[in-house]
């Protein structure tokens, strides 16, 4: 079975840009060899993160990454079953994300906003979704 996992983490203060590609470097590796995609978010000092593949692994996944000290006070948005995935291509895509880049979301100051009283965060797989789009195309 194929599930979803998205969560949001504010990153350590002082986080480099050599930080960011040792955490992506780790998570290609990782991913290529579990079969697990996703994307990585960076906004505003803080990631949100989609993990696409097996339940297991990404749970597994997931404590593992509570435990990195590079980010802290996470907030799980997003756990759920799933016909298809989102990053079909991408061992793990990154975007630095600007105001601007946005779009609808520009309102969005922190990715905390995206939480929803639901037991999914909509929102947020709608802007990785919008993101995916815009990788393929430019």
């Amino acid at each position: 079975m194929l599930y979803e996992l998205i969560y949001r983490s504010t990153a350590k203060p002082g986080l480099t840009e050599q930080d960011l590609e040792d955490i992506l470097k780790t998570a290609r590796d990782f991913n290529q060899a579990n079969n697990l995609t996703g994307c990585l978010l960076y906004h505003g000092g803080q990631f949100l993160q989609l993990l696409e593949g097996d339940f297991q692994i990404l749970l597994d996944l997931y404590d593992r990454i509570k435990r990195d000290s590079r980010h802290r006070e996470f907030l799980l948005l997003h756990m759920k079953e799933t016909d298809q995935r989102v990053y079909t291509d991408w061992t793990m895509a990154f975007k630095s994300l600007d105001q601007n880049q946005l779009g609808k979301y520009s309102s969005v100051t922190e990715f905390t906003e995206l939480v929803t009283n639901e037991k999914e965060s909509s929102m947020s797989k709608e802007l990785f979704q919008a993101i995916s789009a815009a990788l393929v195309s430019g």
